[in-house]
């Protein structure tokens, strides 16, 4: 097999070699997603000329692992077979894998050419990342989003001669449970089948929500003839209007995980402004109906079991989902009120946070307080978008553009977002290739599809964020600085959870917002102390899963420190600290070295933050702990 050799596939060569040595490789080397997986596997303590594959033994928990993902298989196999009829030919082999990486269903070649592949790929072998390091299924498992690898990119030598394509699948409650790969040796040519195997992977997803046992399942999208297509969002509620389960889809297009974690259940009503009859007497027809968000859709019934339930309509006098309270600081609330305004007369809004600091919430909010609520809200999420699905994702695409378009084409991102608000979510992470094509967007208003010449005319609010700086960016020639002037036209810095003064009160809410039936949890006050302790690198949604947790072990109600994460628990003030006192516990120690820093500094906050190597408003609430203030 002829290997054809791209200035890409050097530029890779290069950069790994720079890697193994330990130096510095520049950022347009390599895509962020794989230079990202090449340090966690150095983190595993991999090495790249290890034998990981060949060396494999057979796994003896395969008949346990089939036994317990066979309802995952039940959706998928049929998928998977009509998919290898298509690209099998061509060479390409399938897998399934569990969401812990390994592989329960392999469809391969017997050719002697693909023993590689049969090795790395058959049932039962593990490919998740901290086992082979970089690989397609592994990246697209550790970073929930499809994920193509191809020869050096691969960690291990042994698999640099592999083509990987793989696309995560989410069960109907939005939960990761496996992915879906398709393999075969590299040629040195670009792969051209992510399209078909995220259509396979919808597909798998679509099946999950329909056999869902409930009343109704709706089919909706933003243009009426796509309500019907492979693209759509598919939403299974049950007998009394409860949302049951959707597809990643439907859940994007109507804020789902927004709304789950702003009120927990989620019914018909809260969701749609029409009434449960109209659904019924459609047809199966698509109608618009006006969202929850201000977003307008085209719903159809896509299986109905039963009349709909009547009941629950959704009261004229709903207002739109206020900003959730637990996520403002008193001193934040000036900066949102002024974001408010801003974008309400047009100005861009960029948002800095870390992961988890509810960047999307704050958009979603903003959207709807902004000057065209009623519009679309269009989440984009820049570092998601494979290179070779961002120009169609964006753009959109004529008839006939390119081999499997769909029939008559399809919008863009930026043309669903019109009359609405576009949110490019991690706009740090989009190529640079792509940062010119969107600064002209911007600028001229108007929008090619690809495989056509006539611009259309869009408008939109826009609203961008990102976790990276972007001026540390544009320095190192990574970002555009007519772009960064464009979108930031009002910069909102969402402080991370360990610097917030509010701690005890978000804590307090969440408890509030996960609550069971019979009440709200409790702390002990040890288990308090830990979470107000803990530096929280997940933020919000490392706080909320962590009380999930302690609310799900705890019998009656009250939160012990054994119910919390292992995690934060290594902060238990149970052994004596390295070089303390005999006797003194780790809460002491680090009591006795907060006052003997305050003391030095004259009690100057500033100062003994600086030295003590945390923020000002983490050691505020150390003080208040400590009780050293009165």
């Amino acid at each position: 097999m002829q290997t054809h050799h791209s200035d890409p596939d050097i530029r890779i060569q290069q950069a790994r070699e720079l890697f193994d040595e330990g130096r510095e490789v520049p950022s347009q080397w390599v895509r962020d997603e794989v230079m990202r997986s090449w340090l966690r596997s150095r983190e595993h303590g991999l090495s790249p000329v290890e034998q990981v594959l060949l060396n494999a033994t057979p796994c003896k928990e395969l008949p346990h692992i089939r036994d317990r993902h066979q309802q995952l298989m039940s959706y998928a196999e049929p998928e998977m077979r009509r998919l290898f009829r298509s690209l099998g030919s061509a060479g390409w082999v399938l897998a399934c894998l569990e969401r812990e990486g390994r592989s329960i269903k392999y469809f391969g070649n017997d050719s002697p050419s693909y023993k590689v592949l049969g090795v790395a790929l058959n049932s039962g072998i593990d490919l998740s990342e901290g086992v082979v390091g970089t690989n397609g299924p592994g990246c697209a498992l550790i970073e929930h989003r499809p994920s193509v690898v191809c020869g050096n990119e691969h960690f291990l030598h042994e698999l640099r001669d592999l083509s990987c394509v793989a696309v995560p699948i989410f069960d109907p409650a939005g939960k990761l449970v496996g992915a879906l790969n398709a393999s075969k040796p590299y040629d040195g040519r670009p792969v051209g089948i992510l399209e078909s195997v995220a259509l396979t992977t919808r597909a798998v997803e679509n099946r999950m929500v329909g056999d869902l046992s409930g009343a109704l399942v709706l089919a909706l999208h933003y243009r009426p003839e796509l309500s019907d297509s492979p693209m759509r969002g598919l939403i299974h509620f049950g007998e009394d209007g409860e949302v049951l389960g959707a597809n990643p889809s439907a859940r994007q297009m109507l804020g789902l995980d927004f709304l789950e974690q702003s009120q927990g259940g989620v019914c018909f009503r809260d969701l749609f402004s029409c009434h449960p009859d109209e659904i019924w007497r459609s047809q199966h027809r698509p109608i618009e109906v006006e969202c929850y968000n201000g977003s307008r859709l085209y719903l159809q019934t896509e299986t109905q079991r039963r009349k709909p339930f009547s009941a629950n309509v959704r009261p004229e006098t709903k207002q739109p989902s206020p900003f959730p309270a637990f996520f403002v600081d008193a001193s934040l609330k000036p900066l949102f009120e002024k974001a408010r305004r801003a974008f309400k007369h047009g100005v861009p809004v960029l948002i800095n946070g870390e992961t988890g600091t509810g960047k999307e919430v704050l958009a979603r909010w903003l959207h709807v307080e902004g000057p065209s609520p009623k519009g679309a809200f269009v989440a984009v999420n820049c570092s998601a978008i494979p290179a070779g699905l961002i120009e169609s994702e964006l753009f959109g695409y004529a008839d006939g553009a390119f081999t499997g378009a769909r029939r008559g084409g399809a919008k863009g991102k930026f043309e669903e977002a019109c009359g609405g608000t576009l949110f490019l979510d991690e706009i740090g992470d989009m190529p640079t290739e792509f940062q010119a094509r969107l600064l002209r967007v911007l600028q001229e208003r108007t929008v090619t599809r690809l495989g056509e010449e006539r611009p259309r005319p869009i408008s939109f609010s826009l609203i961008c964020a990102t976790h990276r700086d972007l001026e540390v960016l544009m320095e190192k020639g990574g970002f555009r600085d007519d772009l960064y002037y464009r979108v930031n036209g009002l910069r909102v810095a969402l402080p991370a959870l360990r610097e917030r003064e509010e701690l005890d009160s978000m804590i307090d809410h969440l408890l509030a917002l996960i609550a069971r039936p019979e009440g709200a949890s409790t702390l002990t006050p040890e288990a308090r102390k830990l979470l107000n302790s803990h530096d929280w690198k997940g933020n919000i949604r490392e706080l909320k899963q962590a009380l999930n947790l302690g609310q799900a072990l705890s019998d009656l109600g009250t939160i012990e420190v054994d119910h919390l994460p292992d995690e934060i628990k290594v902060n238990r003030p149970s052994v004596s600290a390295p070089n303390a006192i005999p006797g003194m516990l780790l809460a002491d120690a680090e009591r006795k070295a907060v006052c003997a820093v305050l003391e030095k500094h004259d009690n100057n906050v500033s100062a003994a933050s600086r030295e003590l190597g945390i923020t000002r408003a983490t050691l505020y609430r150390k003080i208040k702990r400590f009780g050293l203030w009165s």
